[in-house]
C-alpha cells in the first residue's frame, strides 16, 4: 500500500510544480500591463510553493523512519 501512496504524492507534487511554474510565468508576463493581477498570481504561486514544501518535508519524515 505504501508504494501507491508514494506514487499518488509524486503525481500530486508534479501537478503542483507544473501549476506553480505556470502561475509564475503568467505573473511575469502580465506584470507590465497589470501589476495587481500579477501580484495575485504571484500570491497563488507562493501558496502552492508552501504546499510543495510541506509535501517534501512529510516525505522526508516518512523516509527517515
Amino acid at each position: 500500500m505504501k508504494i501507491f501512496d508514494w506514487l499518488k504524492s509524486q503525481n500530486k507534487r508534479e501537478k503542483l510544480k507544473a501549476k506553480y511554474c505556470y502561475l509564475m510565468r503568467r505573473a511575469y508576463e502580465i506584470a507590465p500591463r497589470n501589476k495587481q493581477k500579477s501580484d495575485a498570481l504571484n500570491k497563488r504561486a507562493r501558496n502552492i510553493l508552501q504546499e510543495l514544501k510541506k509535501i517534501e518535508f512529510n516525505q522526508e519524515l516518512r523516509h527517515s523512519h
